[in-house]
């Protein structure tokens, strides 16, 4: 939707966060009047209101909503909301940041989402490009909303995705897309998994290649989804997917149809699960035509992100990891079989209505102890029951001292709460740099 087709409109921007205020930005300079609506006290609306020259309305209701001819909904207010389901009803469009994104946009954009792994995804793909030269900016659900990265002016636009920004964009064309994988998350805000997969699979409509991951028939495109180019990844089956992982003379390596491009090994990141994100980088940068050994030296030298499995610390024989993103049950999952040793786990916060019962057989077999912090860690526990000793901890200083404790030489303690943060914390970055100043704290005692 392009901006010039929004002058004179009645226009409403709901919720007034990151995404909010970059939406206000954009409109501004295509001199588009809005007027905005966020759950915030009448002091902090009147500041708001002087600050932009719109009206500022402090709650999500009906009759303000009905006041507008379009909606432009930020990622943190569902679609469901019953204000919101009431202006759809009554005809209102609404929509959010990136279809205003897909208006404007000129250059390619690849597009990435999935339950788990799309940051790093999304930031290995621009450290790649950059290494060969190419001007890449990472964007979205990241950090950086998608509207302010137009103004660098990049060559590339990496796009990371969230269900939510999905539900509310109809007209991206992505260059190439993929959904990585589906697990059980944000199920508090969907009617079930196929729900939420149906929403994921929705960033295949009108991309011109499309990336699957065979090992996952939840993010198989079907017909409707993907009228473009059809590839998949595996880390399973070598024989299925054009990009793969193969064992010779016990050797991993990962491969291009049939050639071998280089060792996982080679990779800075460990783990299974980074070797598939490896296999995504090379599917999603294909559609740019550049040779493998140009990108080689740029994909085995990503070195991750922080709070994604990150080591900080060894004490006396104990290894520290820090997995705040892990905000659901398949990623506290892949970082428990990705660490070198036996576990002790910190786990809990906000559920989201999660099964942790999948749980259970990894923590038998590799969970020596567990530390329950969070508001839904009585869910945790039931759930768990027996699997391994448990305790529970008030604050995550409380969780880093049990920890240590139960912690043994050759044991790797892993904070990879299976939750999300905010009954605790800000996020899920402000839960691990609390972990890590925890931590200082305990050790320096």
């Amino acid at each position: 939707m392009h901006p010039h087709n929004l002058l004179g409109k009645r226009i409403l921007i709901v919720g007034y966060g990151v995404t909010g205020a970059s939406v206000a930005r954009f409109l501004a300079r295509y001199k588009v009047t809005f007027d905005v609506a966020d759950q915030c006290d009448e002091t902090t609306a009147t500041t708001l209101g002087i600050s932009l020259g719109c009206r500022v309305h402090t709650h999500f209701d009906v009759s303000v909503f009905a006041e507008y001819e379009l909606l432009i909904l930020s990622p943190g207010v569902p679609r469901a909301h019953p204000a919101v389901q009431a202006a759809l009803a009554a005809g209102v469009d609404v929509i959010g940041d990136i279809e205003l994104f897909a208006g404007v946009v000129d250059i390619p954009v690849i597009a990435v989402t999935g339950s788990n792994g799309k940051s790093s995804v999304v930031s290995w793909v621009a450290h790649v490009l950059k290494s060969v030269g190419i001007d890449a900016v990472a964007c979205g659900n990241i950090g950086k909303p998608a509207l302010d990265s137009l103004d660098a002016k990049p060559d590339v636009i990496v796009l990371e995705l969230s269900s939510y920004q999905l539900e509310s964009t109809r007209s991206l064309k992505p260059l190439s897309a993929t959904v990585l994988n589906i697990s059980d998350d944000h199920l508090d805000r969907y009617d079930d998994i196929e729900h939420y997969a149906s929403v994921k699979r929705t960033i295949f409509n009108g991309a011109s290649h499309c990336v699957a991951n065979h090992d996952d028939k939840r993010t198989w495109p079907e017909a409707t989804d993907a009228p473009c180019d059809y590839f998949t990844l595996s880390m399973e089956s070598a024989g299925s997917s054009r990009w793969h992982r193969t064992l010779k003379q016990q050797l991993s390596w990962l491969c291009d149809d049939q050639y071998a491009l280089m060792l996982q090994g080679e990779l800075s990141v460990p783990g299974d699960h980074n070797a598939a994100n490896a296999l995504a980088v090379l599917a999603l940068i294909e559609p740019l035509a550049i040779p493998f050994p140009a990108l080689q030296a740029g994909l085995s030298g990503f070195a991750g992100l922080p709070h994604r499995t990150e080591f900080l610390s060894e004490d006396n024989g104990v290894r520290w990891y820090n997995d705040s993103k892990g905000t659901n049950v398949d990623a506290c999952i892949t970082a428990i079989k990705a660490m070198p040793g036996p576990v002790i786990l910190i786990a809990g916060g906000i559920s989201k209505d999660a099964d942790f019962t999948p749980l259970r057989a990894v923590v038998q077999e590799h969970v020596r102890a567990l530390v329950l912090i969070g508001r839904d860690r009585g869910r945790i526990m039931e759930q768990l029951s027996g699997a391994a000793p448990t305790v529970e901890a008030e604050t995550l200083f409380e969780a880093v001292t049990l920890a240590r404790e139960h912690a043994q030489a050759g044991d790797v303690v892993l904070l990879s709460p299976a939750c999300s943060s905010f009954d605790m914390f800000r996020n899920f970055e402000d839960r691990g740099v609390q972990f890590a100043q925890a931590l200082e704290q305990v050790l320096a005692a």
